[in-house]
């Protein structure tokens, strides 16, 4: 017992060691000095590129009042650039002579916001050159190169500017290269380190073609590979007998390759990707160009793949690598006009990560490259026509977890893109419309934005201002393109108005702000036009600032804080010349072959997000023959459960909930419903057994309910108040109301039952609203309209030519009626119908022995479930905008959408389709159910149906059926919504034709330091710190998240994990984009 806890410390020592000293280097080449600054920023390092008998050109280093970046140039043996930090700063170059080495830096730092950055730097050579650039501090520090080293290349953390340095140094003269390489007999030895391919010309004489595999584990004479480190993913282990062996290069004979096709589209490109969620993110997509000239790639891997190198060497030279050191390399020399064109990817868990562990990549001319260990999970990808791999992009460590391809241009691409969606005959969406000013006075009060309000095209008619000593309200008062009211403020003081003249609008604005019992507050705004009226308000005081609309700008809105005064005021300025996107601007149809012409916007929508019960369910389906989930599934150990969807887009465990819940508040939702039954039970104790004691003294029984009406009052009340973030003096009332709806709803029973009033008639007035509900949740799921309370109004069906007989049908969503009238929504349905029975009968057909999860994993990548759908039922919203309001034209559509999800699900599982017409019964009768539980739960004094209603939810598939978004404001587009003020005021765009990234400007006005959490479809993804008052960007690729919820939220956690006040979150959809697409959001963070 003894040992073994000896043997249990050691491994813990060592991992600690491991943990804490993460570069270690591996071998005698590389050393790494002591690091200067402090732990902020993201980490990097050079370790993995750097190589013993470099030859450093220069060393740059950007600076004004701290170091914001440095740059070390390499030109041999492999030239390549290692450069962090930002862009600010000015330059201070040191170009070194021959033979001339650095071998000493100094650093300096200090504070910054907090911060501990590095301030100043100063690197020195071994022929005494010096090269500086910041500002001096007391707190200094330098590093000397061990003798026969010289600077190689950096690590520690950075950002805009540098937080932490430290030097990587490097052996001066190239470390010996043992064992080499013994190289087949047809190709030239070429002394390196690892295995090297090189494309050889086909036979005269026609045959086979022979194939060379070069295996690190073999004993012949084909290679001998270098040790596997030990920091690796261990040892190689053998594939099925038939597949390429595992940890393999195969070099094929072909014939010289034809010229590269031209390509169409933009220089870069991403593919899909493969692996997990965990690790770093990388990219080389800033880096990587269209005309680049790829050498030679290097797989390092082993039982798993460690990581990988590309080497280019024009227009610029270059070296993108990724993972850690271990495993065995394997490299792939390109011939001229050769070009790497297909990735195979297979992946699997270790130690509940999902990581890659084989890799294998195909060039034009018919030769490959292959490390690691095949695994049933695999994928492929293939370049586009005219495009080769350029580069990389995904999450390491010390393996790789995640990867997928940045594909370029072979040819040079003059790469001038365009911000407007493909097809798109309205004007382009772009973020840099619209510009805010500085704010002004301070964090009190409730945090607002005009933000979702604004239309570029509107027209402002008036201002006022309501002030005394103070400003206690201000409001914009808009005409065109429709009436809207902006009002901030209280009601106090006495009011002011400007009414502007045609073609006048605001140019600037001028604030005064000061203290009022300990909160800073706005005392003075003055206005001006650009026909130079005025107005102005309040007490001038020595704090104060003007915001003037940039050229070409005009005041449009407000945001800050504000409740009986004006805390603090920003403007919003927007472009004079921008022009609004419309859901019915025209666009072409994102169909293939089903749907052609134009049709209304493809926007999500508001009415998807929203939620119906407090929690849903997961939906799960088994994986296919070869362990792969269907789309919008995630594998969970032995099945596969769905995505969180927008309605409900924070994974609880087998639950998900809606947007700003919180898992410990849903545990305690179904932990009370027991504890009710508990305490309901203990009280009814008293009088005997419960059946007994309700036969013979129900009034008492009864009347100790009133307990647990206690309970689920505040069960309610703290998922209400945390979902809905209430503010101020009016949502303080709808909060009230909300106890008050709670409190009438269930303690009229009791309060009956205490003075002997006869509670079946109150149960069987509960029956009959039952019966009135089934009617109106019908139609009001069926249709969407606004609800009429009599049961013999007529409700229209989608085309606006069918009509219902009365309320008493069992669904009035009957497809076969909708498809059997003349409009051309009608008709297009019953094409896309066909379509779809077709389409899941192929695959069936095709494979006729396959199971229903693998025919699922197919038809939901197929092109009518991706594109199809969702265009034809778009079109039928175009239709349904003529006689129903927007929102009801959603709920309709997404009705549509959900019943062709039905009608797929049961070709794939039976064969056949009953066309979905029991849809909306399904969907009605779980709603009735639970209503009719929870009106129980006020007669039954064990609390058992009202428990039971806690776990009657929806059972929640993925968001699915959207397709491709096109063009808009996020807030139209991608249905942006925030709740509570951390986010408020958030906004950006999304355009379908982009360089596939998703780009976050978190930009704080918050007093204290936070951490944004990012998740996606569910799970925990990134987190994000950004220092009070700071600007921070995030990045991702749209293929790491597409078809995904974005969620952020910004926690402060309280006591036991209960919301605390700093809560806040924001959600949108992440669309997949077959033109790259482009999401830009500015990320508002505010104190709450």
């Amino acid at each position: 017992m003894v040992l073994q806890s000896i043997t249990t410390i050691l491994q813990l020592v060592a991992i600690t060691v491991l943990l804490v000293v993460p570069r270690v280097a591996s071998d005698d080449a590389v050393q790494l000095s002591e690091s200067f600054g402090g732990p902020h920023g993201n980490d990097f390092s050079d370790q993995a590129a750097v190589v013993s008998g470099q030859t450093v050109t220069s060393v740059t280093i950007r600076a004004g009042d701290r170091v914001d970046g440095v740059s070390l140039v390499i030109s041999g043996p492999t030239a390549q650039t290692f450069t962090h930090g930002g862009t600010g700063g000015t330059d201070n170059t040191l170009t070194l002579a021959a033979g001339e080495h650095i071998t000493s830096m100094e650093a300096h730092w200090d504070k910054k916001d907090d911060h501990t950055r590095v301030f100043y730097l100063s690197f020195s050579t071994s022929a005494g050159n010096t090269v500086s650039g910041g500002t001096q501090t007391d707190s200094t520090g330098s590093a000397t190169a061990p003798a026969g080293y010289q600077l190689g290349g950096f690590f520690g953390r950075d950002g805009d500017e540098i937080d932490l340095l430290g030097a990587i140094w490097s052996s001066v003269t190239a470390a010996d290269t043992a064992p080499g390489t013994v190289a087949p007999p047809d190709i030239p030895d070429t002394s390196t380190t690892a295995p090297v391919a090189q494309a050889t010309t086909e036979p005269s004489t026609p045959g086979p073609i022979s194939q060379t595999s070069l295996d690190p584990t073999s004993s012949g004479s084909a290679a001998v590979a270098p040790p596997a480190s030990s920091a690796g993913s261990g040892s190689a282990v053998p594939v099925p007998s038939g597949s390429a062996t595992s940890g393999s290069l195969e070099v094929s004979a072909s014939p010289t390759p034809a010229p590269a096709p031209k390509a169409s589209g933009p220089a870069v490109q991403l593919s899909e990707t493969f692996g997990g969620p965990h690790g770093n993110e990388f990219s080389d997509q800033a880096a990587a160009v269209s005309g680049q000239t790829i050498t030679s790639l290097t797989v390092r891997g082993a039982a798993r793949i460690d990581g990988f190198t590309l080497e280019v060497s024009a227009p610029t030279a270059q070296t993108f690598t990724h993972g850690g050191t271990g495993g065995d390399p394997y490299t792939l020399k390109l011939g001229a006009g050769e070009y790497i064109t297909s990735m195979e990817v297979h992946w699997g868990q270790k130690e509940g990560h999902t990581r890659v562990f084989y890799l294998n990549f195909g060039t034009s001319a018919g030769n490959s490259v292959s490390a690691g260990t095949q695994t049933d999970e695999k994928g492929s990808v293939t370049a586009p026509e005219g495009y080769q791999l350029g580069g990389f992009f995904g999450r390491d460590g010390d393996e790789i977890d995640l990867l997928g391809v940045v594909w370029t241009s072979i040819a040079v691409v003059d790469d001038t893109a365009t911000t407007a969606g493909s097809g798109s005959t309205a004007a382009a969406v772009t973020d840099e419309d619209i510009v805010l000013s500085a704010l002004y006075g301070g964090p009190h009060g409730n945090a607002f934005s005009d933000i979702d309000s604004i239309k570029f095209t509107q027209t402002v008619s008036s201002i006022t201002l309501r002030s005394d000593k103070r400003v206690d309200a201000i409001t914009l008062q808009i005409t065109t393109p429709a009436e809207v009211t902006m009002n901030h403020g209280g009601t106090g003081g006495s009011d002011k108005t400007l009414t502007l003249g045609p073609g006048e609008y605001i140019t600037s604005m001028e604030a005064h702000w000061g203290k009022k019992d300990d909160h800073t507050r706005v005392f003075y705004l003055k206005f001006t036009t650009s026909a130079g009226n005025s107005i102005e308000g309040g007490t001038t005081t020595d704090d104060n600032a003007v915001a003037k609309a940039p050229d070409g700008f005009q005041l449009a809105g407000f945001y800050g804080r504000a409740e009986d005064e004006v805390d603090q005021i920003g403007a919003i300025w927007t472009r004079i010349s921008a022009k609004d996107l419309s859901l019915t601007d025209e666009e072409e149809s994102s169909g293939s072959g089903v749907l052609f012409g134009t049709t209304i916007r493809n926007w999500v929508g508001p009415t998807i997000g929203q939620h119906s019960d407090t929690a849903c369910y997961r939906k799960s389906v088994d994986f296919d023959s070869n362990n792969i989930c269907p789309l919008g599934y995630g594998k969970e150990d032995t099945n596969c459960q769905a995505q969180c969807p927008l309605s409900y887009p924070i994974q609880c465990s087998l639950e998900c909930i809606p947007q700003n819940d919180d898992c410990v508040l849903e545990a305690l939702s179904k932990i009370g419903s027991v504890v009710a039954v508990a305490l309901n039970a203990a009280t009814g104790g008293v009088f005997g057994d419960i059946l007994a004691a309700y036969k013979t003294a129900k009034w008492a029984v009864t009347c100790a309910a009133n307990v647990v009406n206690v309970v689920r009052g505040l069960i309610y009340y703290l998922r209400y108040r945390q979902t809905t973030a209430p503010q101020g003096d009016t949502a303080e009332l709808l909060t009230a109301a909300y106890q008050t709806d709670v409190v009438v709803y269930d303690l009229p029973v009791a309060v009956c039952a205490c003075l002997g009033l006869p509670v079946p008639k109150n149960a069987k007035f509960a029956d009959m609203v039952l019966v009135i509900v089934e009617g109106i949740v019908k139609q009001a799921i069926t249709n969407g309209d606004e609800i009429i309370s009599t049961g013999e109004n007529v409700l229209k069906l989608l085309t606006g030519t069918g009509a219902l007989n009365g309320t008493d049908m069992t669904t009035v969503d009957d497809l076969q009626d909708l498809i059997s009238t003349n409009s051309s929504c009608g008709y297009e349905l019953k094409r896309l119908t066909d379509h779809v029975i077709r389409q899941v009968n192929d695959v069936r057909n095709s494979t006729p022995d396959a199971s229903p999860n693998d025919v699922r994993v197919k038809v939901y990548k197929s092109s009518i479930v991706m594109n199809d759908i969702p265009a034809v039922t778009n079109l039928c919203m175009g239709e349904l905008l003529g006689n129903k309001t927007i929102t009801a034209a959603f709920e309709t559509r997404d009705m549509l959408r959900k019943t062709f999800g039905v009608i797929v699900d049961q070709l794939i599982d039976t064969g056949t389709t009953d066309m979905g017409k029991d849809v909306a019964k399904d969907d009605y009768m779980l709603k009735v159910a639970n209503m009719g539980l929870v009106v129980l739960s006020t007669i039954d004094p064990t609390g058992i149906a009202y428990m039971a209603s806690q776990f009657v939810q929806p059972i929640c598939g993925p968001t699915a059926y959207l397709g491709e978004i096109d063009d808009g404001r996020l807030s139209d587009a991608l249905g942006l919504t925030t709740v509570d003020e951390a986010f408020v005021g958030s906004y950006g765009t999304w355009t379908k034709k982009g360089d596939g990234v998703v780009h976050l400007i978190l930009e704080s006005v918050d007093i204290y330091d936070v951490k944004v959490v990012v998740h996606s479809g569910g799970d925990k993804y990134a987190e994000v710190k950004v220092g009070a008052g700071e600007t921070v960007t995030w990045d991702a690729t749209i293929p790491e998240l597409q078809d995904k919820t974005l969620y952020l939220d910004r926690w402060r956690p309280g006591i036991l994990g209960l919301p605390g006040s700093g809560g806040g979150s924001l959600l949108l959809w992440v669309p997949r984009s077959s033109e790259g697409g482009h999401l830009e959001m500015h990320v508002r963070i505010n104190p709450s």
